[in-house]
């Protein structure tokens, strides 16, 4: 996982007290699995992450109490069990600089893990020459076994301005198709299963190339895209549209489009 934090967010944060300004709005996420009883309440639930004891305390209780839709294979409703990440926001309350409120930013299921050493695209040499970065998102599918039966580009976007839309798109091509090489010789840890059976999935992943001179620090801040056009793959057409923000993913992390998990109400937004 890209930029995880750990074990740094509590109620009471006293190094915030110290710094001048105002407090700052911290950020972090719990990893954790997830099962589904028959009739959607939470059977089973533990934390992957490493988080400090308070923060544990609010997840547990609030994940203990989630309701979900029935999962149902052939019309009956069965057991399943899912990945669960969550993005946790903490707020100042207002009361104190030392004194927070932990939010939900967003809950998501299902999301595969990569596996085994993961190949790296080739970058084009004519786009080196011209310092051109770009990222490029997959919608990937997965078999059941983790492997990638099928790979198209949903959308790729260049780090400048090309002289023309027909010299951008001869570069997007570039960049598309050395991120479909690398990708057939993926394999993923499937984390979703559905009365004990994995269904495969299908899946969208970012993949982002940076030229840096030698010795150069990767850059921080906002990073501007030139957005290239949208492409739907076939499979995935009923999915795309449910997706979260592709644009906010962070590169190599798989982000599952079509999850049998289903909340009845939403979380995000929502108080620990």
């Amino acid at each position: 996982m890209l930029h995880r934090c750990t074990a740094v967010l509590l109620l009471a944060l006293p190094f915030v007290a110290q710094a001048a300004g105002p407090a700052a709005v911290l950020e972090m996420s719990a990893d954790g699995e997830v099962q589904i009883a028959p009739d959607g309440h939470v059977s089973d639930y533990r934390l992957t992450s490493t988080l400090a004891p308070a923060v544990v305390a609010l997840v547990d209780r609030h994940v203990r109490d989630w309701r979900f839709e029935p999962v149902l294979v052939d019309g009956k409703p069965v057991v399943a069990k899912t990945r669960m990440t969550l993005r946790l926001r903490a707020e100042p309350n207002g009361e104190g600089a030392e004194q927070f409120r932990v939010r939900v930013v967003d809950a998501s299921f299902g999301d595969p893990r990569h596996v085994g050493k993961m190949a790296i695209p080739r970058y084009p040499e004519e786009a080196v020459r011209r310092h051109l970065g770009a990222k490029v998102v997959l919608t990937l599918r997965l078999d059941e076994t983790g492997k990638v039966a099928d790979v198209l580009p949903y959308q790729t976007s260049l780090n400048m301005r090309a002289s023309s839309e027909q010299e951008a798109e001869q570069y997007r091509r570039q960049f598309e198709r050395s991120s479909i090489a690398a990708a057939r010789s993926w394999r993923f840890d499937l984390t979703e299963f559905v009365n004990g059976k994995s269904m495969g999935a299908t899946v969208m992943l970012p993949v982002v190339y940076n030229v840096m001179n030698l010795g150069e620090r990767p850059k921080e801040g906002w990073q501007a895209y030139v957005p290239g056009p949208v492409h739907v793959a076939p499979w995935a057409g009923e999915h795309v549209a449910d997706t979260r923000d592709v644009a906010a993913l962070p590169p190599y992390e798989a982000a599952a489009l079509d999850s049998r998990v289903h909340l009845k109400e939403p979380v995000a937004g929502k108080l620990l």
